[in-house]
């Protein structure tokens, strides 16, 4: 099924356009936005992938969204654009809430363009988020990213995610002082890192922290970068450092002791982390993703203790879900770039 980004429009009358589209709609509907979402992507076929997404939650977040596929290796240089407006009704009686989407395709050398392009169809005074999928550009270009409020990447994606976490340092020693980053792969698992840290919160279990000795991560196919900075949380909250153990690298705790870590695949995982077991010693802790609902099952077990079970909330592992997740969020994301360094040197490993 072909998803169409909309009326197509020249570039020079995107305003109008969208000034008649408005004055032609009937009065139940009702244009909002709180903030520029911009969606830039390279990949064939991201207009029809992004288009639907936008529409799901337009549902739950109002914006104005600016979607460019770009095709930086096409000879000729073209830009073409489409206008849409994605609206939902959210209270019964009440008015459509609608949000404008308008989508450019760039080609060849008018990809230069982009800045000029995004900066010159914003909805004055609103944040700018932007969310580039793929990978990041070598050599940014500060003209883009001086103007960005918020960063969104998803890390998942990258084919060379030790080359492009350097060049999201340079990207954000380029923004300005209040910018902030998302990486949808660390939202991912949001809920699994709280999961783990309630399992710290029995006196047993506290007691022990000091005493971990193994870490095992078993997650879905194409997803070790996630588990990683699973790892890498985990290890930078504990003060870990990284350290080979005959030629195997291992986390040396703060008192000098030896903390092994395994990340298995299983190919079968619903989930992209599908569970955590942490030794203690003499005790176990371990989260597990359970397939029948969208929960965790946080258990902890110990000589001479009574065995511990609690339920918590799993994250959901649709686009859309994690995407509003970070639109909503107004806070910076402190332990994020504490958890890469702590794994930086294993980002090279296959």
């Amino acid at each position: 099924m072909t998803v169409s980004p909309g009326l197509a429009v020249e570039v020079g009358d995107i305003d109008r356009q969208l000034g008649l589209l408005w004055a032609q709609s009937d009065a139940g509907k009702v244009r909002a936005s709180l903030v520029n979402l911009v969606i830039y992507s390279e990949a064939p076929g991201a207009m029809a992938a992004n288009t639907p997404l936008l529409s799901e939650i337009a549902a739950d977040h109002a914006f104005r969204a600016l979607l460019v596929q770009a095709q930086p290796e096409a000879k000729k240089s073209a830009v073409r654009a489409w206008i849409t407006a994605h609206c939902h009704l959210r209270e019964t009686g009440k008015n459509e809430i609608c949000s404008e989407q308008i989508t450019f395709q760039l080609d060849g050398p008018a990809v230069g363009r982009l800045p000029s392009i995004v900066f010159s169809h914003l909805d004055t005074d609103l944040p700018l988020y932007l969310w580039w999928q793929g990978d990041l550009h070598p050599d940014p270009d500060p003209q883009l990213w001086r103007w960005v409020d918020r960063l969104i990447v998803d890390s998942n994606s990258w084919s060379d995610p030790a080359a492009q976490f350097r060049i999201l340092r340079e990207i954000q020693s380029l923004g300005r002082a209040r910018a902030a980053l998302a990486d949808l792969n660390w939202t991912r698992i949001f809920h699994l890192r709280y999961a783990v840290a309630q399992i710290f919160d029995l006196p047993a279990a506290l007691e022990r922290l000091d005493r971990i000795d193994r870490v095992e991560i078993i997650h879905a196919p194409g997803h070790r970068l996630t588990a990683l900075q699973l790892l890498g949380w985990l290890a930078s909250r504990l003060g870990w450092s990284l350290d080979h153990d005959d030629r195997a690298p291992v986390f040396r705790r703060q008192d000098g002791g030896t903390v092994t870590f395994q990340l298995n695949v299983n190919q079968d995982a619903k989930a992209c982390v599908e569970s955590i077991d942490i030794g203690l010693g003499d005790a176990t802790a371990s989260v597990r993703r359970k397939t029948s609902g969208d929960y965790y099952l946080g258990t902890f077990t110990a000589p001479h203790q009574a065995s511990f079970a609690q339920m918590l909330p799993a994250e959901r592992d649709k686009t859309s879900d994690i995407l509003l997740s970070e639109l909503s969020r107004i806070s910076r994301h402190p332990l994020f770039w504490p958890a890469i360094r702590a794994i930086e040197p294993l980002l090279s490993q296959p």
